[in-house]
């Protein structure tokens, strides 16, 4: 498994909220480290295609506010907001390093269209050709899925579209940050002697009841979206790596840090 994962030329990586925050703010160094990990792998000669949560916790920074507010419209409207926020951060960071960076906002409607979904992809690859880096995020403003509870979406928080964009794309392998080490056998946030699973072979009932359902303040999805994300791109012949944001990108794809791996 290790030499697919080394192989893979096209890689998307999923940045989620807990990772891109701290408090009720983006987490500016954070992002600034990141920009510069995944500007490596972009001039080693990976293709690199980047899904980041943020839009709402940077709404939140713009607003001055510290809770997250329980319904859509509010959440819609944070979004709207921080989305500049965010790609700014994005923006300023990788020019640093010479690399253009290009919003894509998708909703449900650009997938279940056939000209739409076409015209996607043949934007994302030609962004990827030209090495632009694609920043990809779910348009809040024009659907309120993702916020909505109980959802038959699509895609319903940013692990399902990473897995819908992953398995789109001819993507080798996804990549989904967060903010524990992987799946872990308990809740690492409250049991501390939860173990890291190192692989999975497949996605049981078992192995998605071992996940945790809990979410941060700030973001939707949990650890059971994240699981879920790497069965749907595993049908399809993709790895998923879920791993903790606070290494370096580098070192979780050669195993020098602890990860999950579901094949």
């Amino acid at each position: 498994m290790q030499e697919r994962i080394n192989a893979a030329k096209r890689i998307l990586i999923k940045i989620g909220t807990a990772t891109v925050t701290q408090g009720a703010k983006l987490n500016q160094s954070f992002l600034k480290q990141k920009a510069q990990e995944i500007a490596l792998l972009i001039k080693a000669g990976k293709e690199i295609l980047l899904v980041s949560s943020g839009a709402v916790a940077a709404g939140l920074e713009i607003e001055g506010k510290a809770i997250r507010p329980r319904d859509a419209f509010s959440l819609q409207l944070l979004s709207g907001k921080g989305q500049i926020r965010l790609m700014k951060y994005y923006k300023d960071n990788f020019r640093e390093h010479g690399i253009q960076v290009a919003q894509i906002l998708l909703t449900h409607h650009n997938f279940n269209n056939a000209d739409e979904f076409e015209n996607l992809k043949r934007v994302i690859n030609a962004y990827i050709k030209e090495k632009t880096l694609p920043i990809i995020n779910t348009n809040d403003v024009l659907t309120k899925e993702e916020f909505a509870a109980g959802t038959s979406s699509l895609f319903s928080d940013n692990d399902d579209l990473a897995a819908l964009v992953a398995e789109s794309l001819d993507v080798g392998l996804l990549l989904i940050l967060t903010d524990v080490d992987g799946l872990c056998t308990d809740n690492p946030k409250v049991n501390g002697n939860a173990q890291v699973v190192d692989v999975v072979e497949k996605v049981t009932p078992a192995i998605e009841k071992m996940a945790s359902r809990e979410a941060g303040c700030y973001g939707k999805g949990g650890m059971l979206s994240k699981v879920r994300a790497a069965k749907r791109v595993a049908a399809k012949g993709i790895p998923t790596i879920v791993a903790n944001g606070k290494h370096d990108i580098a070192d979780i794809l050669s195993q020098k840090v602890k990860r999950t791996v579901f094949v």
